[in-house]
Order: structure tokens, then sequence, then C-alpha cells
């Protein structure tokens, strides 16, 4: 849990801190860190959540530390959310026709 111990140090929290907030041992956040255990589930969901970031993001399987839900919610407009939540629940084929759709708008706009 490489990216455990970078984003803890980049919020300028040390270990024994961290693990007082989430209710373990420091030596368990050394030991997470170091690769020589890894959190139960309940424990992650509680690092996750301190720490605000995403479990693959604590898990090393990506560098990006939002979660995407947050990144969305960031960046786009209730109208764009409204769009992808639509657009999420449409078969393959449906959303392959609906981004040609898109596109014949965008350059029939022109």
């Amino acid at each position: 849990m490489e990216n455990l111990q970078k984003f803890r140090e980049s919020i300028h929290l040390n270990q024994l801190a961290l693990a007082m907030r989430i209710g373990v041992a420091q030596e368990t956040i050394s030991a997470y860190e170091s690769g020589r255990s890894n959190p139960s589930i309940g424990t992650l969901l509680k690092l996750c959540d301190e720490l605000d970031v995403s479990a693959d993001y604590l898990l090393d399987r990506t560098h990006i530390s939002l979660s995407m839900e947050r990144f969305l919610q960031k960046d786009l407009s209730e109208e764009e959310l409204e769009l992808l939540s639509v657009f999420r629940k449409l078969s393959a084929a449906r959303q392959k026709r609906a981004i040609g759709f898109l596109m014949g708008m965008l350059y029939k706009g022109k």
C-alpha cells in the first residue's frame, strides 16, 4: 500500500495519528505501508473515509486519489451528470448510436 504512505505524508499525517483516527495500532499502519499486512475490508473502508480517497488508490490499483464519483461531481455540470447517468443505462449498441448521434449534432451545427 505504497499510496497510503505517500498520501498520508502528503497531508502531513503521521502513522500514529492515522491509527488513532481509525482505531488501530500504529504498528498496523506501518505493516500496511510496508506490505507486511493488508487491512480487512472494514479497516480499508475506514481508511478511505478518513482520508477521503478511493479503495483502488489505497490498494495501489491507480495513482488517482479521487474516487471517480467525486471527480465527476467536481468537474461536471448537472446536465452532464444527467447525460452520463442516462448513457450508462443504455445497451452497448445504443451507447454507440448515441455517440454517433451526438457527433453528428456536433458537426452539423458548424
